[in-house]
């Protein structure tokens, strides 16, 4: 019954966020998003945020019948942005392609992620020269439950898994410590992880992409291909380059594709194992720094056809597969990508490697940021705010135990319990200041009362004098008379 039953409900994601590329102009009239979704009567409204960015995150159901099959045959979602007068249309006739048979859509339930139908910088054309006015970042897919939140997940969407702990009650001590240090003294990074330029929200890398290896080759058409279309010969090396996406690339041209404007290399023709050796200085969101769930992705074309040309056109062309690279600094021992890295299709089969190195660009004259210096003095003491602090508190907890344990055997030595106040760990945390760590070993009232009491032991009672010397008699002549037997 799973196998030949159809799948009928599905769940449905979009997302809509920044523009780029739009004028000064066209950017302060970018205050509206409005669309006509297909799966409800009512149209969206989302209003740009201070920024500039929309912020629209709709999660929804269908049922996969007729009625969604119609709606989507052929059809395009339409996104208005008021009061500009641009227009974002997203296809929607792979959705229909994907779910109108019971045995594909049951086969493509099945997978980790859904059917995407956009991803990326999509153009934004004025509704009447359609003309290009700028792009926009959309996304818009259809899978089931496990499918969409597995892409939230993986996109950096799922609010819930990114939320940061909360810092420690006080560390306004602290910081002023790292800035005084850091205002004196110079620190030493280590130089395996470079801290990458940011200006603002973006920052810029130097990407490399070196050449590939193990790629396959095109396949042989079918008799009625051959007939109708023979474009490239079977078991052929392809023609390959590699393209990605970016909010800017110095001296670099960029070519059309589904998702918007791209970045590609030099077309290396006929080979299985193609050398590029290209460089770019890439400028892409901050964003990559700090969340491990946002990944730069290359993606590894080839030619369609015999005649190659030298300009490469992802719209036409088919996908090898993709490359994500791990941008993230947020970690401790967090090191930019450099040497070799999978190429992964859609089914998730590796189909060859690709060499990139990535190498951040520094930033001469730029003002050093305080939250960057002080995140450099972290990683030079390779311990965080928050592991600072629970490692003076393992510290206290750790002689406190020793205190209990010395204390105790004072009392069996000694037969009396000693009277001291207890050390209050956490006010001690609460009312650190920097200039008791000099002075810790004069400031610890504990330990010297420790000293002092071992080095006077404490007299018996004068009490027990006469009896302790009266017991002394019998306690001999017993020991006499034990030597005797």
């Amino acid at each position: 019954m799973a196998e030949t039953t159809k799948v009928r409900l599905l769940r449905g994601y979009i997302f809509a966020g920044e523009t780029c590329h739009l004028s000064a102009k066209d950017a302060a009239n970018c205050k509206e998003l409005v669309l006509q979704p297909f799966w409800q009567a009512q149209e969206l409204i989302i209003e740009a945020n201070p920024q500039g960015v929309f912020q629209l995150q709709e999660q929804f159901a269908i049922i996969n019948d007729e009625k969604f099959l119609q709606s989507v045959e052929r059809q395009q979602l339409l996104l208005e942005l008021r009061p500009l007068g641009g227009e974002v249309r997203l296809p929607l006739h792979k959705f229909f392609t994907a779910y109108r048979d019971a045995a594909i859509t049951n086969h493509l339930c099945k997978g980790k992620l859904p059917v995407i139908s956009n991803d990326g910088w999509t153009p934004i054309l004025h509704a009447e020269s359609q003309q290009k006015l700028g792009e926009l970042n959309v996304l818009l897919a259809i899978g089931s439950e496990s499918q969409i939140a597995h892409l939230k997940q993986l996109r950096g969407f799922d609010v819930e898994n990114n939320q940061q702990q909360p810092p420690l009650r006080r560390t306004s001590d602290l910081l002023d410590m790292l800035q005084s240090a850091l205002g004196t003294t110079s620190v030493a990074v280590p130089k395996a992880v470079p801290a990458a330029p940011a200006t603002g929200s973006q920052f810029s890398f130097s990407l490399q992409i070196v050449g590939a290896a193990g790629l396959p080759l095109n396949r042989g058409y079918g008799k009625r291909c051959m007939k109708q279309q023979p474009k490239r010969l079977p078991d052929e090396p392809p023609s390959t380059y590699v393209t990605f996406q970016a909010l800017d690339c110095t001296d670099a041209q960029t070519y059309n594709s589904h998702e918007g404007l791209v970045y590609a290399t030099p077309i290396v023709e006929r080979s299985t194992t193609p050398q590029w050796h290209s460089e770019f200085q890439v400028k892409v969101s901050a964003d990559y720094l700090s969340n491990p769930q946002k990944l730069f992705i290359l993606k590894v074309w080839k030619k369609r056809y015999l005649n190659v040309g030298t300009e490469p056109s992802p719209s036409a062309d088919a996908i090898i597969g993709f490359v994500a690279l791990n941008l993230n600094q947020s970690g401790t021992g967090a090191s930019w990508p450099n040497g070799w890295h999978n190429i992964v299709d859609f089914s998730g089969r590796v189909t060859g490697g690709l060499e990139v190195h990535v190498r951040p660009l520094t930033s001469s004259g730029a003002a050093s940021n305080v939250d960057t210096a002080i995140d450099q003095f972290e990683e030079s003491l390779k311990l965080r705010h928050l592991q600072l602090g629970q490692a003076i508190k393992r510290k206290f907890t750790e002689l406190e135990q020793i205190s209990n344990r010395l204390r105790t055997r004072l009392v069996d030595v000694t037969g009396e319990s000693l009277q001291s106040p207890q050390y209050d760990v956490d006010a001690a945390l609460d009312n650190w200041q920097s200039d008791e760590l000099q002075q810790w070993h004069e400031d610890d009232e504990l330990v010297a009362e420790f000293e002092r009491a071992l080095r006077t032991p404490t007299p018996p009672p004068a009490a027990d004098t006469e009896d302790a010397n009266t017991s002394s008699t019998p306690t001999a002549q017993n020991a006499a008379d034990a030597g005797k037997d």
